[in-house]
Order: structure tokens, then C-alpha cells, then sequence
């Protein structure tokens, strides 16, 4: 990995099997979020902490709870921020084949807008 890669995952790092604890991508959202574990070999994986930002240029956090936890609080917790999408409640959108994805986070926040008109 050059030096511009390996700034993008500092502190972390990413994980590989010669370089040892390290980032392992596992999902990211529609928001520009990225979610990884902490891998560690000396670990069992279930005990591997969460490690996430919301947007490339935001600071990492680190969360010492499990995948299904953090998924379920993004999913349902309002107070899970800036992770949440539980509050405020949004409005589904539809964007057609010919629109441009993703949309940006202005238009987004437009179209799922829960004061919205039409």
C-alpha cells in the first residue's frame, strides 16, 4: 500500500496476515459510511470491536460492542449518531434508473425530507 492508502486507515492500519492487527472492511451506507472490524489474530472474532466513520474526511470511532449491536442501534436507536438513521424518521424516495447515484447529501436530505410536500 502506498503512503496516500495507508493515511486513509491511520491509526488502524489495514489487517493483513504479515503486518498483523489491522481494518477489515465488512459494509458501508448510503451516507458515505464506512464500517470495519478490528481484526486481531490473538482475538476471537466476536470479540472484534467495530471501527466506523461516517464520511472519508470524519475521525474514526471505535466501538467495543458487537456487529448485530451496532447494526441493530444504527437501525433503531435515535441517540446512535451520527450512525442513526432512527431519528429524525425519513421519508422513503424513489430515484429512477436515469438519475444520477448516488445522490448528493443536500438532495438527499431533500427528497427524504419527513415535511416534504408531494
Amino acid at each position: 500500500m502506498d503512503e496516500f492508502g495507508a493515511q486513509i486507515y491511520e491509526p488502524y492500519g489495514v489487517y493483513g496476515p504479515e503486518t498483523g492487527p489491522g481494518l477489515v472492511p465488512w459494509g458501508l451506507d448510503e451516507t458515505e459510511g464506512d464500517y470495519y472490524w478490528l481484526v486481531d489474530r490473538s482475538v476471537e472474532p466476536e470479540r472484534w470491536p467495530v471501527v466506523a466513520r461516517q464520511a472519508f474526511d470524519e475521525p474514526w470511532r471505535q466501538f467495543d460492542i458487537s456487529t448485530a449491536e451496532f447494526v441493530y442501534r444504527t437501525i433503531a436507536d435515535p441517540k446512535f449518531k451520527p450512525f442513526t438513521v432512527a431519528d429524525p424518521p425519513r421519508l422513503p424516495f424513489y430515484l429512477p434508473y436515469w438519475a444520477p447515484y448516488p445522490p448528493s447529501r443536500k438532495e438527499r436530505e431533500a427528497l427524504s425530507d419527513p415535511n416534504r410536500k408531494g
